[in-house]
């Protein structure tokens, strides 16, 4: 198995439109057969675990821990989750770890696809778009933003990691943007800019001083906002890549 970027994409139109405001969106980056493959690996493979802050501490509980929870519990562990993102901190949504520890259930085509993008022909075309010459590697997780899920207003700087380039690899096919979990771009002042819906496909590169957030995604969203996401960064990965 392997995943592979369209022929048709072109790092020098890419870089062109980045320069303009250190952020892109590229459409149709994967194969299509790789991006469908992809994201049946997401929607049925791929254990999740639910991310969530709490007074500036973060937590995970696994789909099975949360089925163990009763209403109450449930109840209070978003109130909590709702109280702390009432002041502009918080989040909620579903994660699996790919280049991390940790990260031996990961299924094969997640693996293929950091791979992918670990590879040194294509960090380098991220540092010639980017201009960021001291990138090194690239992190990856899996990402499902269900009813009620959600990422609050936040820069994605992180001295320890040098990441330099946040990415977002969506892969929600027919996403209604009525639904919400639209990729939001804010000025420094918190005044909203323009929105970004997930196109299927479509690779989202953006500078880490960009202020963004993932609007709520609406009750009667269909089906869960799936990506990869992830930064490009000066820090090598602590675990290889594998197969």
């Amino acid at each position: 198995m392997s995943i592979d970027i369209n022929t048709a994409f072109s790092p020098e139109l890419v870089k062109q439109q980045y320069l303009i405001d250190k952020r892109v969106r590229v459409a149709n980056f994967l194969k299509t057969d790789d991006a469908s493959q992809l994201l049946q690996t997401l929607a049925r493979e791929t254990p999740f675990s639910s991310a969530f802050n709490i007074d500036g501490d973060n937590g995970v509980l696994s789909d099975a821990e949360m089925r163990q929870l009763s209403n109450d519990q449930i109840q209070s562990l978003q109130q909590k989750i709702h109280d702390n993102a009432s002041q502009g901190s918080g989040f909620l949504y579903g994660r699996h770890d790919i280049t991390g520890r940790g990260a031996a259930d990961t299924p094969a085509a997640l693996r293929q696809f950091a791979k992918l993008i670990n590879a040194e022909p294509f960090l380098e075309q991220i540092r010639q778009i980017s201009g960021h010459t001291d990138i090194q590697a690239a992190s990856a997780q899996a990402t499902r933003y269900l009813p009620g899920n959600f990422l609050t207003r936040h820069n994605d700087f992180h001295p320890s990691e040098g990441r330099r380039v946040a990415y977002v690899m969506n892969l929600s096919p027919q996403w209604h943007p009525d639904w919400g979990g639209m990729l939001q771009f804010f000025q420094d002042d918190g005044t909203p800019r323009d929105a970004w819906t997930p196109q299927f496909n479509s690779l989202v590169l953006f500078d880490v001083a960009h202020v963004h957030s993932v609007t709520f995604v609406a009750p009667y969203a269909k089906t869960p906002r799936l990506a990869v996401t992830g930064w490009f960064r000066t820090k090598p990965l602590e675990d290889q890549v594998g197969n």
